[in-house]
């Protein structure tokens, strides 16, 4: 096993940090940071789109890394589900396979590499502007190529352990899905796709008055000079502004979606979306396991087909929460067998005890009983259990993630951490059936404390399986 070291946990005068036993690591030993390429989508650009009035929705416009599918921070995106504790995010707005992968994948790899990298782009290669012309298939399938013999060739301490390529996604469908569709400021979505030209919503508010804000009663007042005045192209030039192209009225992607474009255009990106994510899924099997990497082709997002209410009221094609966190949902499932070997169970939860845990229903299950003690002079308390090993076509018992926290029961009332389940301290990831981990106590000037010698110390933990699946909370014995 590997050393990891999670979050100190400061205890009043206390502190203790989990570690696993074993030596330091290089990028690709253990799912500790990920890489994320991609385009406007990785970046979670206009996901959050819950707004009532022309002023919040324009204020919402931009990235939200928060919420995006890859890197973002929110408990559903794959970094989370990974358990990454760290990010390399070199998506870039308007980005394509064709024009920015290659920069994008040398960026990383500068930055020092990760265990996992996420490539997400391939939309916009489709997305060209009004008048443009589409990559062929070959021309795709060259920088593929070049973005995996980057990766798969790079220097040990940079080459990831894994590389996720996901799917193109059908930007025809979502064309055919949302141009009749209501805009927050237009008629209809085709409204602003026509390069902002469409006709402003009869129903549309500048600012809606709100219980939290001092100036809520000059919305009346713009909402009355709307009837006077032209707001067309004030809000032409801040949407044009949010989407970094002031100066150019012009909505990105108008080979799909201006209703000027022929619709042989889009006859030709349906086929050339199918024909790209081709490309994808034989250069992902190509590549596998070249230079010791796993490569993993994440194909749902091809094939799904979103809704509207997964879809931004801010542009009418980018993914909102609700999308970005199905999108996460399916890369994550469509990978995690590939590059961790891991299934799920299913069932529900069982119960816990102090000594003998009794056996989940649900992956990682709990096989044993604790084992531990005080490993240094009661500083030092190492504990271990099992879980289950998985059955053949279905791993998941082989990888766990364990969430650890400490609890301490007598009379030195300085480290605080007297009720159940304690004091959280972080989280374990490995591929192993038995999970063995120390908790080190320190002083603030980093000198050892004897924890022990006054207290009855134990640890609880919280199997949770890959697709976030989680046990019982399970406590240790008392040492």
């Amino acid at each position: 096993m590997h050393a990891r070291v999670l979050p100190l946990l400061a205890v009043s005068l206390a502190m203790a940090v989990v570690v696993e036993d074993g030596s330091p690591a290089v990028a690709g030993d253990f799912p500790h940071r990920i890489t994320c390429e991609g385009d406007s989508l990785s970046r979670g650009f206009n996901a959050r789109d819950n707004c009532d009035d022309l002023l919040e929705c324009i204020g919402n416009m931009g990235d939200d890394l928060a919420n995006a599918y890859s890197c973002g921070s929110a408990p559903h995106s794959f970094r989370s589900r990974m358990g990454a504790t760290s990010t390399v995010h070199k998506g870039a707005n308007g980005a394509t396979w064709m024009g920015q992968s290659t920069q994008q994948t040398s960026d990383g790899l500068t930055a020092g590499g990760s265990h996992t990298v996420v490539i997400g782009l391939g939309g916009n290669d489709l997305m060209q502007k009004l008048g443009g012309t589409l990559p062929t298939q070959a021309e795709f399938r060259t920088k593929v190529r070049a973005a995996l013999a980057q990766l798969t060739s790079a220097p040990t301490s940079q080459r990831p352990a894994n590389v996720v390529l996901v799917a193109v996604p059908d930007v025809v469908h979502l064309y055919n899905t949302m141009r009749t569709k209501k805009h927050f400021a237009f008629e209809t979505c085709q409204g602003i796709w026509d390069d902002f030209k469409g006709p402003i919503s009869s129903g549309l508010q500048v600012c809606e008055p709100k219980w939290w804000n001092p100036l809520s009663w000059l919305c009346g007042i713009a909402n009355l000079l709307q009837k006077w005045t032209n707001w067309v192209d004030g809000l032409k030039n801040v949407v044009v502004w949010a989407w970094d192209a002031v100066g150019t009225p012009r909505f990105p992607g108008g080979y799909v979606l201006n209703s000027a474009a022929p619709a042989s255009n889009r006859t030709l990106a349906a086929a050339r979306q199918v024909e790209f994510n081709q490309v994808l899924q034989q250069e992902a099997a190509s590549y596998n396991g070249v230079g010791g990497v796993r490569v993993a082709y994440a194909a749902t997002l091809g094939t799904y087909k979103f809704d509207a209410s997964q879809v931004s009221k801010l542009d009418c094609f980018h993914s909102n929460v609700a999308g970005q966190k199905k999108i996460a949902e399916m890369v994550w499932n469509d990978s995690n067998q590939s590059i961790m070997s891991i299934g799920a169970y299913a069932g529900t939860v069982g119960t816990g005890s102090d000594v003998t845990p009794a056996v989940d229903t649900i992956a990682p299950k709990v096989a044993t009983g604790w084992t531990g003690g005080w490993a240094d002079n009661w500083s030092t308390l190492r504990q271990e259990m099992s879980t289950i090993e998985g059955a053949p076509g279905d791993l998941s018992g082989n990888h766990a993630e364990i969430e650890v926290w400490a609890q301490n029961q007598g009379y030195d009332s300085a480290y605080a951490c007297t009720s159940s389940p304690g004091c959280y301290l972080g989280r374990l990831r490995e591929p192993n059936s038995t999970h063995s981990y120390m908790i080190s106590y320190r002083d603030p000037y980093g000198y050892a404390d004897p924890a022990g010698y006054y207290d009855y110390w134990r640890t609880w933990v919280k199997p949770v399986d890959a697709k976030g699946n989680a046990g019982t909370l399970y406590a240790g014995p008392w040492f």
